[in-house]
């Protein structure tokens, strides 16, 4: 599945050797170069770019195959294919592509049917739109206080946004139940146990969003254990509609009033939500 994955990615990487090839040379004859001609001048100009490209890419990609442990051996075949089809890729825009461009391509023949001419309107838009943009790029380039002035506008307001967006690597998910883990020093009666879930227990039922929990005395989810001092408590949440907090909510809501409710010193017990 990662060799796929790897092959999936990499056509982009491949196409785009002998398309450069390719319009390069169509680029010649359309300026009345002969195509055995534009392809000489054509490999004399995209040659080394197209070498270079091939080396960076696989340089970026063959030393993640040599890491080690898990992310090693996962993104090992990922590396190894794509380094393989990029060089493949160069191989081919160097040797096949050249001499195919030369056998195969030749200068454009004038042509009035309905295509030609909705190519002909799409080349004069696509040749504005770059007009404009290489315009913009010249004045930007020439107008460098300008240029960073607005660059810092950009990286201003990329912060305060990113302030207002939340994030991480997996985003909250609303289950619609969480879980408590309670521990208490080391041999803990079982009796004592008990009055602080049942304590525990009251503090959660009272919990507006809250269906009802269910407690488990003399074992711990975390450490998957069974003594005494340990309990455990899972809670139900009602329905989405039917409550306006969310369960990473109603989790803090709990943490809060655990600290608030049950007083804790060094020597007794301690209990979170997750």
């Amino acid at each position: 599945m990662l060799s796929l994955l790897g092959l999936v990615l990499a056509i982009g990487l491949v196409v785009d050797d002998a398309i450069v090839v390719v319009e390069a040379v169509m680029h010649n004859i359309e300026h009345g170069m002969d195509p055995k001609a534009a392809t000489q001048k054509a490999m004399k100009e995209v040659g080394g770019p197209v070498i270079a490209i091939a080396l960076i890419l696989a340089a970026v990609f063959i030393p993640v195959a040599f890491a080690g442990g898990i992310t090693g051996r996962l993104y090992q075949q990922f590396a190894i294919t794509i380094a393989i089809s990029v060089l493949f890729s160069a191989f081919n825009a160097l040797t096949l592509s050249p001499a195919l461009s030369a056998i195969l391509l030749k200068p454009k023949k004038k042509s009035t049917g309905w295509l030609q001419r909705f190519f002909d309107a799409f080349n004069r838009m696509f040749d504005k739109f770059t007009e404009g943009y290489t315009g913009v790029a010249r004045i930007v380039a020439r107008k460098s206080i300008r240029s960073i002035f607005i660059i810092g506008i950009v990286l201003v307001f990329t912060g305060i946004l990113g302030k207002f967006i939340p994030g991480g690597f997996l985003p909250e998910e609303d289950e619609g139940y969480y879980l408590v883990n309670v521990q208490l020093p080391d041999a803990a009666s079982l009796e004592r146990t008990n009055e602080v879930a049942t304590k525990l227990e009251n503090i959660i039922n009272n919990t507006p969003g809250v269906a009802y929990s269910t407690v488990v005395i003399g074992y711990s989810m975390l450490t998957q254990s069974y003594s005494t001092n340990n309990a455990f408590v899972f809670i139900s949440l009602k329905p989405w509609d039917e409550r306006d907090k969310t369960a990473a909510q109603l989790i803090q809501e709990t943490n809060l009033a655990i600290r608030n409710n049950i007083w804790m010193p060094p020597l007794l017990p301690w209990s979170s939500a997750y």
